[in-house]
């Protein structure tokens, strides 16, 4: 089960017997009850069953269980089922990884368009993306926010300081405090390079 926050989602699986003994299901047990509820209809009195199995309210947070059938049958006295639900990201990031290469200070940095990069950050449904605040795991990187399209898109501005940046490699992070409707979520950026 896949789906955004809030939305109610609806799978059914089919049970059907090879077997000459009518099937009966006798009980159905749920590790997660306080996720989803369950209903069974039968398609084919003692041979085919169908499970319907639903997510109470809309999905809040991702989650996994079990539901476990007991039958009649003597090869197969309990089915057991694994139900996960995933909470599918509202928004995207692209790039979620910026490489700066390798800067040298010595030869002293002129041209600061080296030390820039852009990603855009956009909502995957509809509008309603707001984006709280950005933070840096460094000092030496800012990153600012340019409004394309407001709660669509946004243009993250991300450059490196070039009078504070350490020498040797370095791999950060920037993370994006994003809001959409009732939800929130955090992405992150990766930024790599090498400093000489």
């Amino acid at each position: 089960m896949r789906g955004y926050y809030g939305e109610k989602i609806t799978k059914k699986v089919t049970i059907t017997s090879p077997e000459e003994q009518p099937l009966r299901i006798t009980d159905i047990t749920s590790t997660i009850e306080d996720k989803i509820k369950y209903k069974l209809n039968t398609v084919e009195k003692g041979k085919e069953y169908s499970l319907e199995i639903k997510t109470h309210s809309g999905i809040k947070e991702s989650f996994r269980g079990k539901v476990a059938l007991k039958t009649n049958s003597q090869k197969k006295p309990e089915l057991e089922l694994i139900v996960m639900g995933t909470l599918q990201k509202e928004i995207k990031v692209a790039p979620q990884h910026l490489y700066f290469g390798t800067i040298d200070t010595q030869k002293g940095i002129s041209d600061t368009k080296s030390l820039t990069k852009t990603a855009i950050v956009s909502s995957v449904r509809e509008s309603g993306l707001i984006i709280e605040k950005i933070e840096s795991s460094s000092e030496w990187i800012m990153a600012e926010i340019e409004t394309n399209q407001r709660g669509e898109k946004y243009t993250i501005i991300i450059k490196l300081d070039k009078n504070k940046l350490p020498k040797g490699k370095f791999k950060e992070k920037i993370k994006i405090h994003t809001k959409y409707k009732k939800s929130s979520e955090i992405a992150d950026i990766i930024l790599e390079g090498k400093v000489i």
